[in-house]
């Protein structure tokens, strides 16, 4: 399929923009498939129905927000659930240690850490997930988490904005 059928495909059916969108965000904001997954796709796709005028800045960053949001919060219960029984793994129980460090840092700066690893790519999917195994609440994350991915999606804006200028 080439670029100019997807763009066709695109331009036709303008529902599935946003579908991408909040499909990327999730993505790369999940724990499982946030490992794998470029921030430069959701970037790059942002940027292309930005500039052919498919959504409108206002709408990518609500799309975009909603979704890494999601996938936050989903990596956030998926700690709380998966957590304990992996906290009570062999490989785990062998790096007490570490893990120890590790939960005291998070309980300490948890919220803030929230914040901190919205920016970094590298460690986005695994932020939310740890503080979910900790004993932080669903209702402090979820604050912190909200204000996190608005600022992580005014960031986008104006990247989208400043670089995107760039491709048109």
């Amino acid at each position: 399929m080439s670029f100019e059928r997807i763009q066709l495909y695109l331009e036709a059916n303008p529902e599935y923009g946003w579908v991408l969108v909040f499909f990327f965000g999730f993505m790369e904001s999940m724990i499982i498939t946030g490992s794998f997954m470029p921030s430069a796709i959701l970037f790059s796709l942002c940027i292309y129905l930005y500039n052919i005028e498919l959504l409108t800045l206002p709408w990518i960053c609500v799309i975009a927000f909603l979704g890494s949001h999601v996938g936050d919060v989903c990596g956030f219960l998926v700690g709380k659930f998966v957590g304990p029984t992996l906290l009570n793994s062999k490989f785990i129980r062998k790096r007490q240690k570490t893990i120890t460090q590790t939960q005291n840092f998070l309980d300490r700066f948890g919220p803030y850490t929230v914040l901190v690893g919205r920016f970094i790519p590298a460690i986005r999917p695994l932020v939310p997930f740890l503080l979910g195994i900790t004993d932080l609440r669903l209702k402090r994350f979820y604050l912190a988490d909200v204000i996190a991915c608005s600022c992580w999606a005014l960031a986008l804006a104006l990247l989208v904005v400043s670089v995107g200028s760039i491709f048109k």
